[in-house]
């Protein structure tokens, strides 16, 4: 976190520590015709900060893993969004490394689709980097579904220039431990971050996230939201932090978290924090944690539901209202069809 709380909390980090030296892994790309694509040995970008710190820049560093650059020129749209599989295997540890660069008045949509072998127990890792020209809108989609040995990695770090905006949302279907970094700098006036984060974790699933929006320019503003659920023995740490810094003058930021707790061995932890070294802005945060209501729950079976049916669609309904922001019908159906399958799964261990 840029600014640590107590102590005796010990949620200020996450040490990445025993990681081997990764490997790179494979991946598929269907490139837009707009978009220009190239593999690099290293990143253009180096000196932008990333989520998850200098540790996670030191292994994607260090890994030899392609860089895969994409790149799209001044007052372009992409016609058709940039797509990346990546297929982690049963490897002790593999890495993919990306970087986006938009010019001036563009615009582009990147998917990544992160998943493993049913039967991998490895460690996966990404890293991407972007930087946004003035007047850019760049928008990065990204579904997690690893089984439930393995381990994702996924970092994210950039800077917008003027007027740009930077959209993130990121889906985390079950997995063994998922880590989460993002940092952006809203350098340009009146630039833009709107972050939207869906999970469910079952079984003994861990998400740990760290969010930071660094307000530089004046009139930025930032939008950070998550919805989630945590089943069984699942546990989830949330850390999002908007930083206003000074000179930033009419800057506006807001984060809100909604967790539906359905069984009382899980574990939340949320930490929304506000940094202000400016005056003149505004930053609010809340987050909503708990199980169903009472009157919810009756009113529900009230009318012919029995309450399992009841807590699955409520649970869908939070993982839906993230996926209802993603305009694209090929990963919308790719997170249905998961959410399915975790469904089925779950009424097999219960027979």
């Amino acid at each position: 976190m840029p600014a640590p709380t107590w102590r005796w909390l010990k949620l200020n980090y996450y040490d990445l520590y025993d990681v081997e030296q990764p490997e790179a892994v494979s991946v598929e790309i269907d490139p837009a015709a707009e978009v220009e694509a190239v593999e690099s040995r290293d990143f253009l970008l180096k000196d932008i900060s990333t989520g998850m710190g200098e540790d996670m820049s030191r292994i994607a560093a260090s890994s030899g893993a392609t860089v895969h650059r994409f790149t799209i020129g001044e007052q372009h749209r992409a016609s058709s969004p940039v797509r990346m599989q990546v297929s982690y295997w049963d490897s002790s540890c593999q890495m993919v490394n990306t970087e986006l660069v938009l010019g001036k008045k563009s615009r582009m949509t990147f998917i990544m689709d992160l998943t493993s072998r049913e039967e991998a127990s490895g460690l996966g890792a990404s890293q991407i980097r972007y930087r946004l020209d003035d007047g850019a809108h760049l928008t990065i989609i990204q579904v997690l579904h690893a089984s439930s040995e393995y381990c994702v990695l996924s970092d994210i770090g950039g800077e917008c220039g003027e007027n740009s905006t930077f959209e993130l949302v990121q889906i985390v279907l079950g997995g063994k431990l998922n880590f989460l970094g993002m940092n952006s700098r809203l350098l340009g006036k009146r630039s833009s971050l709107i972050t939207r984060l869906g999970y469910m974790l079952d079984g003994a699933g861990y998400l740990d996230v760290n969010y930071v929006a660094d307000h530089v320019g004046r009139h930025t503003t930032c939008d950070i939201t998550a919805n989630g659920v945590l089943r069984d023995q699942s546990k989830k740490v949330f850390r999002g932090t908007i930083d206003f810094k000074k000179g930033c003058s009419g800057a506006v930021g807001s984060e809100t978290e909604d967790v539906l707790i359905m069984d009382d061995e899980c574990i939340n932890q949320t930490i929304p924090v506000i940094l202000c070294s400016e005056e003149d802005v505004e930053g609010t945060h809340g987050a909503t944690i708990g199980k169903l209501s009472e009157d919810l729950l009756f009113y529900l079976t009230s009318r012919g539901m029995d309450e399992d049916s009841v807590y699955e669609m409520m649970a869908r309904a939070r993982i839906d209202s993230v996926a209802d922001h993603i305009h694209d019908d090929m990963i919308r159906e790719l997170i249905s069809d998961e959410l399915d399958d975790m469904a089925d799964r779950r009424k097999e261990m219960q027979v």
